[in-house]
């Protein structure tokens, strides 16, 4: 059992003059009890705090749609039956996304094409118009660069590429491309 030493509960005036290196550590005057009484002052100040809000209504708009898609968000209206809209009426969705162009490129823990598809993969990309003219995609590191640059440099850069094709609008025929691709096509983490 450890040692401690009886401690007396801080006057008020010992709180307010400036701790000095010795003094004792005041200490809360606490009151214990258990049994009902005890959940009963709980409750009551609970009831205390909680009657201080009003009660929650209901969302009148979902949280983080912009004010021209909030048409679309599934609702039920009071009337108890819920209106479908019609299937063209809403924007169409991508064939492809971001997210299963990256779970293509990196399955079986692949890093990128090997140089001779990896040079006709950027051939599919266009360049992008700036203001300053035409901004070309990524280059691969092939030719003499290939042996010196790292697995995962060449697979930061070839995740570019991808970004780049969807913004570009070519990503249905990049992800073709993709998964026509043999796995020797391909170079993996761990290889040279």
């Amino acid at each position: 059992m450890p040692f401690s030493l009886p401690r007396k509960p801080a006057s008020r005036k010992d709180l307010d003059r400036p701790w000095e290196a010795g003094d004792s550590i005041p200490l809360p005057e606490a009151v214990h009890s258990d049994g009902d009484s005890a959940w009963a002052l709980w409750n009551e100040l609970k009831s205390q705090q909680e009657g201080r809000f009003a009660d929650t209504a209901p969302l009148t708009q979902p949280p983080g749609l912009p004010h021209e898609e909030v048409a679309w968000a599934p609702t039920l209206p009071s009337g108890g039956r819920m209106r479908v809209l019609p299937r063209a009426a809403r924007e169409p969705q991508p064939l492809f996304t971001l997210d299963a162009a990256m779970l293509v490129a990196r399955r079986n823990n692949r890093v990128c094409p090997r140089p001779e598809r990896w040079n006709a993969f950027t051939a599919m990309l266009p360049p992008r118009k700036t203001l300053r003219g035409f901004a070309q995609p990524p280059m691969p590191p092939t030719g003499a660069a290939w042996a010196v640059t790292p697995s995962l440099t060449k697979r930061l850069c070839f995740r570019e590429q991808v970004e780049w094709a969807e913004r570009a609008g070519v990503l249905e025929g990049v992800m073709a491309f993709m998964q026509s691709m043999a796995e020797a096509e391909w170079l993996h983490m761990g290889e040279d």
